[in-house]
């Protein structure tokens, strides 16, 4: 007997057979539960997506922020070197030393600043702005240009103050180097008696 025969033979006692009520709520279960995933996953994938996007704009605003500070930072560096030049008045350079070092505390040293140092020690400044300068100088120790500038500075300065300054620096730095240009302040007859003896007593110290 074929199956479709056999159907419409006992179609009665399939149209009188029900789908058991645990079936039905077990299919309902399931087609919540996947429902449910479904849902769960498609937040999880938005959410994901909204993070790499809040993440992505935070560093685009972080990189933002830091080139403005960074060009602000230039700019008033470039400003004070401006004011550091020979062009300008005595007060006006003092006043941008001073405050080149209030804003570079404890922070790296600037190679165009200190050029501009540099510049001045070695140029026919004032007695006023080489000492603030010198201060500036030390503090950067560890710097040889640095020591190196300080040490040259000592042997062709002329002016006393400033002849004091940088033998006391060298002092600091205890410079073995500086020997040979506290022996030329000493026999320089034109010396003044205090710098030679701050000279003969410092190269007196390193040669112990």
């Amino acid at each position: 007997m074929s199956l479709e025969k056999f159907i419409k033979e006992h179609k009665s006692a399939f149209d009188d057979q029900q789908m058991p009520a645990d079936a039905s709520l077990d299919f309902e279960a399931r087609l919540k539960a996947e429902l449910h995933n479904s849902n769960k996953i498609k937040r999880f994938k938005i959410m994901r997506y909204v993070a790499i996007a809040a993440s992505i704009m935070l560093l685009a605003t972080i990189g933002y922020v830091y080139n403005e500070d960074r060009k602000e930072q230039l700019a008033i560096r470039d400003n004070l070197v401006m004011a550091l030049g020979d062009d300008q008045t005595s007060s006006t350079r003092l006043e941008a030393i001073y405050e080149i070092e209030d804003l570079y505390e404890n922070q790296k040293e600037d190679e165009k600043i200190l050029n501009a140092f540099f510049k001045i020690l070695k140029e026919d400044s004032d007695s006023n702005s080489k000492i603030a300068v010198i201060d500036a100088l030390l503090k950067f120790p560890d710097n040889q240009t640095v020591r190196n500038t300080l040490i040259d500075a000592l042997g062709n300065e002329k002016e006393p103050l400033v002849q004091l300054k940088l033998i006391k620096s060298v002092a600091i730095l205890r410079e073995q180097r500086a020997k040979p240009n506290l022996e030329g302040i000493i026999e320089d007859k034109e010396s003044l008696p205090i710098v030679k003896g701050n000279a003969s007593a410092l190269l007196a110290m390193l040669n112990q």
